[in-house]
Formats: structure tokens, sequence, C-alpha cells
């Protein structure tokens, strides 16, 4: 097996590849190179880091690696499936952590499907270890008696109040990233961004309250006031929401957990206290 950069590949192959390797996955992963790139860019995912392993020529592997300051992240590792149960996962992570660890970051982390036993197992044999349960929501918030004004934002509305500690794919920096045809909304000190308003399910990728009205119900009359704006439609929030106050807001506006969790990884790399768990407890979660 042979590791090359992912950026060896033109895009619509790595989108092709990325949904190859997923296949049979426990969620969907479309070959769509419009999400592939939105992903790329969103979550600072690094192609010329990333690493696409080969045998004999043919693609059978990818890793997508992101990065932010001294972290970087496992975006998303997988194998097509002739080539799967090779023991093939380790021989590619293992070095792009070598790499990590020499140019001196702090930590990897990642997200796997808490289900996905094989995966969990391997990760944690390479030295990662667990911080937190992710947890998904899906529902319909009651809708409010009258559809009110929604002022269409930026997605930074919503970052600027987001609070820290939040996994990858919630933080600050992944939702001012969003692009068309995601979609930010304000109703008063509370802003949602919304992946796309066109499907039958609206996504929401964030969700945040000015932090000096929090705990007063702004949070959740914006979820209902979505349900209102477009009826019928529930809302979905996939499982990168950290168990715990965060998780109990959504219970409260109505959404119920979804079966597949992911756990939150990390391996630290740095000596001394760099490295120690980077994630406070979330608590500012009252909306």
């Amino acid at each position: 097996m042979q590791l090359a950069p992912a950026s060896d590949l033109p895009p619509r192959a790595l989108s092709t590849l990325f949904a190859r390797a997923f296949e049979g996955y426990f969620v969907p992963v479309p070959d769509a190179p419009a999400l592939f790139d939105a992903r790329v860019r969103g979550e600072h995912i690094s192609l010329e880091e990333s690493r696409v392993a080969r045998v004999d020529g043919e693609p059978v592997g990818l890793v997508l690696m992101a990065r932010r300051g001294r972290e970087s992240r496992v975006a998303g590792m997988g194998v097509v499936p002739a080539w799967r149960n090779r023991k093939l996962g380790g021989a590619m992570l293992r070095p792009l952590l070598d790499e990590a660890r020499a140019r001196g970051d702090a930590r990897v982390v990642l997200e796997v499907i808490e289900q996905n036993a094989p995966a969990v197992a391997l990760y944690e044999r390479l030295g990662f270890q667990r911080v937190r349960r992710l947890v998904g929501f899906m529902g319909t918030p009651e809708p409010l008696d009258e559809a009110p004004a929604l002022e269409e934002v930026a997605p930074w509305a919503c970052a600027r109040w987001l609070p820290e500690g939040l996994p990858w794919q919630l933080a600050p920096a992944t939702v001012m990233g969003l692009a068309s045809p995601a979609r930010a909304f304000r109703l008063g000190p509370a802003v949602a961004v919304v992946a796309d308003v066109a499907p039958p399910t609206l996504v929401l990728r964030s969700i945040s309250v000015e932090p000096s009205v929090r705990g007063q119900g702004a949070g959740r009359k914006l979820l209902r006031a979505l349900a209102a704006r477009w009826p019928g439609k529930p809302l979905a929030v996939s499982a990168i929401v950290p168990e715990g106050p965060l998780g109990r807001f959504f219970l409260g506006a109505g959404l119920a957990p979804t079966p597949l969790t992911q756990l939150e990884l990390s391996l630290p790399l740095a000596v001394g206290g760099e490295a120690g768990n980077p994630w406070p407890a979330t608590g500012q979660a009252r909306k």
C-alpha cells in the first residue's frame, strides 16, 4: 500500500472515492462533489495533508485531515468494500499521526459512531481517549400560532454567540464557513443556521442566543418559528451535540434522540498541560 496526498486527485474523483469508502456505512454518504467541496472548506480539511491509499495504483482508501492552530482532526477515514478487513485503517492513519506529532500539534481529535465497534477499537488501540458522547435529535417543535418574520443574516451572526468547547463541526470556525445553500435566520436574540430549506427535512447546523438573555426561551421560540415558517418539515440535528445541557435544550424543544450516537476521541501529542482535555463542560445551553 502506498499513501499519496489527496490533492493529487481532482475534486470529483475525491468525492467519488469518499462515497465508495463509506459505502454501506451507518449513514449514507452520496457522491456529491458540491457537498464534498463544502465539507472541505467548512471543516478546514487540508487535501495536501490528507491521504489517498493505493494498491497497485488503484485508490482503495482515504483519510481526510483537518487542521486549526495546533489541533488536527481526522475528518473521515474509509476503505472501499473490496479492501476492508485487511488492517488498512491503522496503516493509513499511523503515518498521519506521526506527521501531526512532528509538526508540533498538541492533539488529534475525531468523532466515531459509537455503534461502530471495530472502528472504536482501532482508534483506542492507536491511543485515542474518549472525551464525551455526541447525540442527535429529530422532531417537529410545536409551531408558533403565526409565522413571524425571520430576518435572514450571515452565518457569522450565529457563530459569534456560540460558547467555547464545542465539537469541531459545531465550533464557530465551522459555522462561519458555511455557505449557500445553508441559510441563517434571526428572531430577536437568537440565530439558527439551516443546511438547506428545500429538502423535506430541515437540518439544523447551529443555533445560538445572545449571552445576556440565555435561559429565557429565545432559542426554543426560534425553533418553533422555523416550524411555523416551513410547516410539515421536521427538524434534524446530526449526532454532533454533546450530551448534557445542549442535549437537554433540544429535548425541551420537543425533539427526540436519534438512535445513532458518536464518541468524540482525542489523542494527546504534546508534552505537558497543552495536550490536556481542551473541552470544558459546555454549560451555556439554556436557550
